[in-house]
């Protein structure tokens, strides 16, 4: 499962630059992608992600932070899953119409900074 250690990071990391520098771009992404999908089929991806990363946490030099990411990201499928509240309503409108280009490009750095980190503990 080493590949998906990877391919995760560089994904990461071609995410969070993308994220960077076309701040702007990504908002009118993210709201074309958010608009018309169910959200019970977005669900999927975190929670596969999490799953994947459960998998593969023993390939890597540091197992606990993989496997602490990929529990995260199963909790957060179940959360878009369930809805409690609206809470995924409630998150996505705050992401796509409330929060400033800063705030995206903070979330840019961070994804540049766990890809870089992922990628460097699996060498």
């Amino acid at each position: 499962m080493q590949w998906f250690l990877y391919g995760i990071s560089l994904v990461w990391i071609a995410v969070g630059s993308w994220i960077i520098l076309y701040t702007s771009v990504h908002r009118n992404a993210m709201k074309s992608m958010t608009r018309g999908a169910d959200r019970k089929i977005i669900a999927l991806l975190p929670a596969v992600i999490g799953v994947l990363l459960l998998i593969s946490a023993s390939v890597s030099h540091h197992a606990w932070f993989l496997r602490v990411i990929g529990i995260l990201a199963v909790i957060k499928g179940g959360i878009i899953f369930l809805n409690p509240k609206n809470l995924y309503d409630d998150l996505t409108k705050w992401y796509l119409e409330s929060v400033s280009d800063q705030t995206y490009r903070f979330f840019g750095i961070i994804a540049i900074i766990l890809g870089t980190v992922i990628l460097s503990w699996i060498l």
